[in-house]
């Protein structure tokens, strides 16, 4: 029996969060060979809610043959809170370890943020077993691309030094993102990088089909629907400005999710009179395929910045793709999935008159072109990013690492 703990303070159970990553991977896994522990947090991060009702410390949920450990911590609003909640977590992890009755034989801990990794190393250390980095953010490369910090703030040095000292200690390193050109910039060897990509559990995603969605289109129009996230990295203000210049009743953009950036897009629709654009609450990710299988044109808008130069690796895009509708992308990046996988059409960053023009293109296609665009689509998702292709990946470099195979 193969024992890995993965650590994660926003790994939380399915139903929890939409995030499910390390689940939709790991429940690959098999339950005769494999003994699975995850260490996360009970704060949700997506959602601003507790797991933990008040008082409690600990819980421990199966989900699948999965075991999460959920441990309390503190609740955040703010930036600086929320990096206490982290150092907090780092601690308590290092402390609940020690009731873990089957000591590990891989430690698999992955950001966002680095005090996971932190936690992942010394307990590897510890118990002197292989340690695996996941790296889903470039902390603090991140922050700079956004415009949270500098490159000459302490705070970009304090967190630049940790880094380093996490790829030097870490035996593997998983990337998300499509090259290991920033790994090798900053001195690692690439042979210690392995991309694994995010995805999406197919099987899972075809069983949802028959779950009615709270959302309801409008009938008789052209939906161009965008899912998740609204904030500041999503660039939603363009599809806000491409309502407005597209003078077409038939065509209606719809946005699904909650962010930091809601209140003000609805505030600007208004402001506008924009009566092409409807905004939804944020719905249950088992929720999404129905919800998808209704629109017409799916959409996603990435940030110009240089760091997606290293490749993205966004859900919704695998969402997209396997609801088998052409997707349109904005965005500058090292690996446009949407023309490689000829799924819709693809445009510069932030280029708004050409998303206008990739929006008319293809309101203005056959139902038939529209159907190929995104049955390529599927297949292509089907082909390289079914979570059960990746679950296999993961499972390579950790029966690597046992046998002693750092390659």
């Amino acid at each position: 029996m193969i024992n890995i703990w993965l650590i994660n303070q926003y790994s939380y159970p399915p139903g929890k969060s939409n995030w499910r990553r390390h689940f939709d991977l790991f429940k690959n896994f098999s339950k005769e060979d494999y003994n699975i522990d995850v260490i996360c947090g009970s704060f949700i991060h997506d959602r601003k809610e507790e797991i933990l009702n008040k008082g409690e410390k600990y819980r421990l949920i199966n989900s699948e043959g999965i075991k999460y450990h959920i441990l309390s911590g503190i609740l955040y609003k703010s930036k600086i809170v929320r990096m206490l909640s982290m150092v907090q977590f780092f601690f308590k992890v290092l402390f609940f370890s020690k009731k873990l009755k089957d000591k590990p034989n891989i430690i698999y801990a992955s950001s966002p943020h680095p005090f996971n990794g932190l936690a992942g190393m010394y307990l590897a250390r510890k118990y002197k077993c292989p340690f695996i980095l996941e790296i889903r953010d470039l902390w603090p490369e991140t922050w700079v691309a956004m415009g949270a910090t500098t490159k000459k703030s302490i705070l970009y040095k304090v967190f630049a030094y940790i880094e380093k000292v996490l790829y030097k200690n870490a035996d593997k390193i998983v990337t998300l993102t499509a090259n290991k050109d920033y790994y090798i910039s900053v001195g690692v060897d690439e042979k210690k990088v392995e991309i694994i990509s995010n995805g999406v559990d197919l099987e899972k995603y075809d069983s949802l089909l028959k779950e009615e969605s709270p959302v309801k289109l409008l009938e008789n129009k052209f939906n161009v629907l965008y899912t998740g996230a609204h904030g500041t990295a999503n660039c939603l203000d363009n599809i806000l400005e491409v309502a407005k210049l597209v003078k077409n009743d038939d065509i209606v953009f719809n946005f699904i999710g909650e962010g930091e950036k809601k209140e003000e897009l609805m505030r600007k629709s208004e402001e506008y009179n924009l009566k092409n654009v409807r905004f939804y609450p944020p719905i249950n990710k088992n929720l999404i395929p129905n919800t998808l299988k209704n629109g017409d044109v799916m959409i996603v808008v990435a940030k110009n910045t240089d760091l997606y130069k290293y490749g993205i690796s966004f859900n919704k895009i695998f969402e997209y793709f396997a609801s088998s509708k052409p997707v349109i992308f904005s965005g500058n990046v090292a690996n446009d999935m949407v023309k490689e996988g000829n799924a819709g059409i693809s445009v510069e960053a932030e280029n708004i008159e050409k998303i206008k023009e990739a929006v008319l293109s293809l309101y203005n296609m056959s139902n038939e072109e529209r159907e190929i665009l995104g049955k390529n689509g599927r297949n292509y998702v089907e082909e390289n990013y079914d979570t059960k292709v990746l679950a296999k990946k993961v499972e390579k470099i950790i029966l690597n690492l046992l046998e002693g195979k750092n390659v």
